[in-house]
């Protein structure tokens, strides 16, 4: 289960009884389950929902409790329900986007507690040969490190657990509406502009915050990369040559498989990459909704399997011609990839005014009295690629 970090890893960093954090930080994210539960959940009677899976129940109930707090500090109204919520708009936002990102499904999650103040310390594990100079990842093959003979000295293996520290960031966007927008919205389509713009702006942000992540893991990604041409030679058909692709998943899973003795889990690929995937006789489609309609909020979409391979997700994010190959985390600290929300969402408080753009050249950021409201978004958050070897990558060249 991906479970996030609480404030008591530092005691753990520190050298602490292992046995006694483990039991302070399970009480710690039982007791906010139990608070969050009806959330996390089918909702309430007056209000159903759909359930957010439960391998992720840890991570949401710190980020509704870190939200939940921001938010009461009168940044936002309460929303009257049959059970009150702290916000109007940024907690379903949270709740209904979140579980959708491409970082819950491929990173580790270990979210930043209101204590920590920003600044946190993530983790990620290893296994190392102790014995040999330089020290190696067991991932990486070695023949006869363990063979020893009678009454010899066995060679040692040792945990290492690396812990970097991160500093959150901010991405902030702003909306301005007109009174008369949103009188004639709420009156003859009951619309709530104000709703809309601050769910815009919020997913907007979140797909920002993927766009950096996967560009990040894609120009970084360890274990090299594997050029597959879309010129068809000469003794091929379109069809045989398209199939090749496969081969090149394959060749790319095997960089990841000799550095790291991981066979990878998932590609993610742009467009024109993802349309040779789906031509392959191995290829299994997702189910579309109907009647039509978006799948994905956040810009990455699950669109199938290679069967018998690899789970297949295609973004506008990348390059149209290149993919990532990686591994799904398999625990908090055995994963390639860190993310670590902070606050979540944030809705600043509504100013009745306009503000002047950041491209104007008197006074940007200024409010004018003019018959409008205004609105910010923020949110903060740190994430890192800590084992560039579990991700590798495919280029369509000519």
């Amino acid at each position: 289960m991906n479970r996030g970090i609480v404030p008591d890893m530092q005691v753990l960093a520190e050298g602490s009884n292992y046995g006694a954090f483990r039991a302070s930080r399970q009480a710690y994210l039982d007791a906010l389950v139990n608070k969050w539960e009806w959330f996390l959940g089918t909702g309430t009677k007056k209000n159903p929902m759909e359930a957010i899976p439960q391998h992720l129940w840890e991570t949401m109930a710190i980020l509704f409790e870190n939200q939940s707090v921001q938010s009461s500090v009168g940044l936002e109204q309460t929303m009257t329900t049959d059970v009150t919520l702290p916000v109007k708009y940024a907690l379903p936002i949270v709740r209904k986007v979140f579980p959708q990102l491409i970082l819950a499904k491929i990173a580790s999650i270990q979210p930043m507690p209101l204590t920590s103040g920003g600044v946190m310390q993530i983790f990620y594990q290893d296994f190392k040969r102790e014995d040999v100079d330089p020290e190696t990842s067991v991932t990486v093959m070695d023949s006869d490190y363990a063979f020893k003979g009678e009454n010899e000295v066995p060679n040692r293996i040792k945990m290492e657990i690396t812990a970097e520290t991160v500093t959150a960031t901010k991405d902030i966007l702003g909306a301005s509406w007109s009174t008369e927008i949103q009188e004639d919205a709420r009156g003859a389509l009951n619309i709530d502009v104000e709703g809309e713009l601050v769910s815009t702006c919020a997913n907007e942000i979140l797909r920002e915050l993927e766009y950096r992540a996967l560009n990040e893991i894609l120009n970084g990604a360890g274990a090299g990369n594997v050029n597959w041409s879309y010129t068809v030679p000469t003794g091929y058909t379109a069809k045989q040559w398209y199939e090749t692709l496969h081969h090149a998943f394959i060749d790319a899973e095997s960089l990841i498989y000799v550095q790291r003795f991981r066979n990878a889990d998932w590609i993610i690929g742009g467009r024109s990459l993802i349309n040779y995937c789906m031509k392959s006789a191995t290829w299994k489609p997702a189910e579309r909704m109907s009647p039509p309609g978006p799948r994905s909020i956040t810009g990455v979409e699950y669109v199938g399997r290679v069967e018998g391979f690899w789970d297949v997700y295609m973004t506008p994010y990348i390059p149209s011609a290149r993919g990532i190959m990686g591994c799904y985390p398999r625990s908090v600290i055995d994963t390639g990839y860190v993310f670590a929300p902070y606050i979540p969402l944030a809705p600043m408080p509504l100013i009745y005014a306009e503000y002047l753009g950041p491209s104007d050249a008197t006074l940007p950021g200024a409010y004018v009295n003019t018959d409008k409201w205004s609105r910010n978004v923020r949110t903060r958050n740190a994430k890192k690629m800590v084992v560039s070897e579990l991700y590798s990558t495919i280029t369509i060249t000519v």
